[in-house]
């Protein structure tokens, strides 16, 4: 195995060259990153050295078995995140296999996705023999996201994407990432882009259209090209600059698109990256491995690349949402793209879990009643309490829908998290008749940024009262109102004359009578309870001069 580093020190390494000729998989220097959570060893099963938890692929013996549908590919043993791909139908590209078991009960993985890119050879909803993900204009490195189009087209072998896979991981500082990724040939020089975008990317419907997305500062990309005929392969990374250099550059997560000087700059962060190709043979994992002579079941030298990125190491203080792997036609940077796959979520912040509570709850609520909100923030993986602060809305009964509050208006400044928890301020602004729901929304802070990701929370329960009648609670029973209520007009004023019961024993009715109103539309209101009669307030009570309607 040959090594050449792009300096004389190991400490300044970032891209260096493997010799595909080598029977040897490639060493990584002692500072490579990420942590030791995933080998990064060049195999796709797991091998590991002492203290590795995961690699790709199940290995071991066959016990225990692992569950999988019938047909799907079953590689038995442990260790692997992902296992039960399944072949593809009638020309149709395999199926993404699944996380196992074991790699959902860990909780420090954070995200991770699996991409079975189509190839120019396959069947697909968008023709046949043809790749539904190939660019179809012009587009390089960092051009903006809105303005790339996306179709259905054919692309060489060396440039078309095949199985492509990440995952986040969690650690006692911040995420870290892993990268994989086979290629369907090794014949000629070939280009890969792992990019990893804060923007959440994604594509208009249909087979064709338009990217949607943007970008900010702090986007990373790390190019590796497979130059010599395809046999060495060399990685660099990049990350993405709103401002010129030298800076200073705004904060991580910072929208700016291109058109300014917002730029791909080339980083070299020593410790920062990890990155080793097979130099040898290696074993396919719980999936459908494809190449252009048809093996399915193994890797040819050099066709699986493998990497990982230490955000600690990187001072990234924001949060990755898309991944989106791409090929290059040349070794130059700002070579015209062809194919891609995805883009897929992928996150590196955890999701903070919300518990609220609000003061007062339920229904019949006096008009002007003071409200207030509680909210309680925690990690679903119990490692950290999120610091931060948690900003408080209130939305009317003209703004609460099914779930809750979506929008609604701010009270009061937001409020520092201490221990976990926070209270909003308190309001009276609850005169309309109606109900009310609080929404809480969380920005991490301090230690939590790159950790935690921003977070929302509201409900259609506990986030949730109800105001009833106008006047004190006393003055009546007051109005159960659905979520959301229907406009109501009340009554300017509360009748001594209304009457409390009806009786017609010849058709034994005897029931209690509700006073009731008009809905904006004009109908009547129906009483609280199916067995009770609705007295419209609006109009005569029984025994006076006009017209008394009762119904029920």
């Amino acid at each position: 195995m040959t090594v050449r580093p792009s300096s004389r020190r190991w400490a300044a390494l970032l891209a260096f060259a493997v010799s595909a000729t080598a029977a040897l998989l490639v060493p990584l220097p002692s500072n490579a990153a990420p942590s030791n959570w995933l080998a990064l060893d060049g195999n796709v099963r797991l091998t590991p050295p002492a203290g590795v938890t995961f690699d790709w692929a199940n290995s071991g013996s066959a016990s225990p078995v692992p569950t999988c549908p019938a047909g799907a590919v079953n590689v038995t043993g442990t260790g692997g995140l992902f296992n039960c791909g399944t072949p593809g139908a009638s020309g149709a590209p395999p199926g993404a296999p699944a996380l196992t078991p074991a790699a959902l009960a860990d909780p420090s993985r954070i995200s991770s996705t699996f991409i079975v890119d189509p190839l120019s050879s396959d069947t697909t909803p968008c023709g046949v023999s043809n790749d539904p993900t190939t660019f179809t204009t012009s587009v390089k490195n960092g051009d903006a996201i809105n303005g790339i189009t996306f179709g259905p087209g054919k692309v060489p072998n060396k440039n078309d994407l095949d199985n492509v896979y990440a995952v986040s991981h969690g650690t006692s500082a911040r995420p870290e990432l892993y990268f994989g990724a086979e290629r369907l040939s090794d014949n000629g020089d070939s280009h890969i882009d792992f990019e990893f975008l804060q923007s959440i990317v994604g594509l208009t419907a249909g087979c064709s259209g338009n990217f949607i997305g943007h970008r900010t500062e702090g986007d990373l990309l790390v190019a590796v090209d497979f130059t010599g005929g395809g046999g060495i392969a060399t990685n660099a990374l990049y990350q993405w600059h709103c401002n010129a250099e030298p800076g200073p550059q705004p904060a991580d997560g910072t929208v700016c698109d291109p058109g300014g000087t917002a730029h791909y700059q080339p980083i070299a962060v020593p410790g920062s990256t990890g990155f080793t190709v097979n130099g040898a043979i290696v074993a396919c994992g719980g999936w459908i491995c494809r190449d252009t002579g048809g093996v399915t079941t193994q890797l040819a030298a050099n066709d699986f690349l493998e990497g990982g990125l230490d955000l600690t190491v990187l001072s990234f203080t924001g949060c990755f949402h898309t991944f989106l792997p791409h090929t290059r036609t040349a070794q130059s940077f700002s070579a015209a793209l062809t194919d891609f796959a995805g883009p897929s979520p992928l996150t590196t912040c955890r999701i903070p879990a919300m518990t609220t509570a609000s003061s007062p709850t339920g229904f019949n609520q006096a008009p002007g009643v003071v409200a207030s909100d509680h909210v309680t923030v925690h990690d679903p993986a119990g490692s950290a309490t999120p610091a931060g602060t948690v900003a408080f809305f209130l939305c009317g009964p003209s703004q609460v829908t099914a779930g809750g509050c979506a929008t609604g208006n701010p009270v009061g400044a937001a409020k520092p998290l201490i221990a976990g928890a926070a209270t909003s301020d308190a309001t009276a602004a609850t005169t309309a008749l109606g109900t009310y729901c609080w929404r809480a929304v969380y920005t991490p802070g301090s230690a939590s940024v790159g950790i935690f990701d921003t977070a929302g929370h509201t409900d259609a329960g506990p986030e949730c009262f109800s105001v009833g009648v106008p006047g004190p609670p006393a003055a009546g029973r007051g109005l159960n109102l659905p979520m959301p209520p229907p406009d109501f007009v009340p009554a300017t004023a509360l009748r001594d004359d209304a009457p409390v019961e009806i009786s017609i024993p010849a058709q034994g009715i005897d029931a209690p009578v509700e006073r009731v109103g008009l809905l904006t539309n004009g109908a009547m209101a129906v009483p609280q309870f199916v067995s009770d009669a609705g007295w419209l307030e609006s109009g005569s009570a029984p025994g006076s001069v006009g017209n008394a309607v009762i119904g029920g």
